[in-house]
């Protein structure tokens, strides 16, 4: 018995159909793979990021008057670093410029942020930076070079000039 034309058609139709759905589905899965793995790959290098910086800044600060060159890389996604003294009250001039980072440095958690904010604090220990208790730097193209200068008990932190 021979098929019929339409249900020749019909055939090829359907099967054409269910090979564009799995098209869809197999390119659904790669976006979705690829977009994890660049997420994932920020997350590296800010933990990277935050692992260097403390440890510079602890080999640092107990080394009195030796002065030490770090250059970082962030995730390109932050533009601005700030520096602040927890040993120090919060300026009111530094409220106007970063309010929400003003209030997380008020509860005392942290003294690392970046722009734009992190959720997970980022506390490097103790730091020394001059008479207005913060510093905040651009951060050029995924990087940054600090000043690190060991005061003994602390770490002096400024930009590399």
């Amino acid at each position: 018995m021979r098929k019929s034309r339409k249900a020749q058609i019909m055939g090829q139709v359907f099967i054409f159909i269910l090979a564009a759905a799995l098209f869809i589905l197999i390119l659904t899965y790669g976006y979705k793979a690829i977009a994890g793995f660049g997420k994932r790959s920020e997350q590296v290098a800010l933990v990277e990021f935050q692992t260097q910086l403390e440890s510079s800044v602890r080999s640092i600060s107990l080394d009195y008057g030796s002065i030490k060159q770090v250059d970082l890389a962030l995730p390109s996604k932050y533009t601005e670093i700030c520096f602040v003294d927890l040993e120090k009250s919060p300026s009111e001039e530094f409220e106007q410029i970063h309010p929400r980072m003003y209030e997380a440095w008020e509860t005392g958690t942290q003294n690392v942020f970046l722009t734009p904010m992190e959720e997970a604090p980022i506390n490097v220990g103790k730091i020394f930076l001059g008479p207005s208790g913060f510093l905040c730097l651009p951060i050029t193209a995924g990087k940054i070079s600090l000043r690190l200068e060991g005061l003994g008990d602390k770490a002096a932190i400024a930009e590399w000039q």
